[in-house]
């Protein structure tokens, strides 16, 4: 919130900058930044739905009085948006989803399945987001379904769903090429198979191994 807050205030002395310098000079640039401050000053500043993003583009080399030839930013990407909020819908679907892999993975017995282990689970287990905040709650949803937790989502949030620092570099592939890669093969696989139109319920595991 308070990087928000700044970077408001940054916004809005640019635009007042820009205004007094002449509004038709710099039409193209004030347009975008009035667009960037409405984003920020629609709504208060709380919650998890909206995202300021900065993603480098392009690098140059610049040689330094010592001789050495440091890699610096040259073109920046700025992403403000709000990310949306996770519906009810959806919340039931991903507590279904963990319902469902739990019992695949813990059929219930006699020796209680995944609730032998709940303690365990409770503690070690480590659930890893990006910042968006839909996909933060969606997270703590699928690990209600899948612990049969009680209650609401913002606390098992908070003690299970993680966002460090090296999650968010795994997640997110600006810079590295070869990872973009993967991650679009990835995704092009899942869109294929997302596609298809099949009954789950009816296929055998050899089917769905495959699928």
């Amino acid at each position: 919130k308070k990087d928000m807050v700044e970077f408001l205030k940054t916004v809005k002395t640019i635009i007042s900058d820009m205004e007094a310098d002449g509004a038709e000079k710099h039409r193209q640039e004030l347009n975008r930044a009035r667009h960037i401050r409405d984003i920020l000053t629609r709504w208060k500043f709380s919650g998890l739905n909206r995202k300021l993003q900065m993603k480098p583009r392009k690098w140059i080399e610049e040689e330094t009085p010592d001789g050495k030839k440091p890699t610096k930013c040259s073109e920046l990407q700025l992403i403000v948006k709000w990310g949306g909020d996770l519906t009810k819908l959806g919340e039931k679907q991903a507590v279904r989803l963990g319902n469902r892999l739990r019992n695949e993975l813990y059929p219930s017995n006699k020796d209680g399945g995944i609730l032998r282990l709940h303690s365990t689970f409770r503690h070690d287990l480590k659930i890893k987001t990006s910042d968006e905040g839909r996909v933060m709650k969606t997270a703590a949803a699928f690990a209600k379904g899948m612990l049969e937790l009680e209650g609401d989502i913002p606390p098992i949030l908070v003690s299970l769903v993680h966002k460090e620092k090296d999650s968010q570099h795994m997640l997110d592939p600006s810079g590295n090429k070869e990872v973009k890669k993967d991650l679009d093969k990835c995704k092009e696989m899942i869109n294929i198979n997302m596609q298809k139109d099949v009954d789950y319920d009816k296929m055998t595991n050899e089917e769905r191994e495959e699928l």
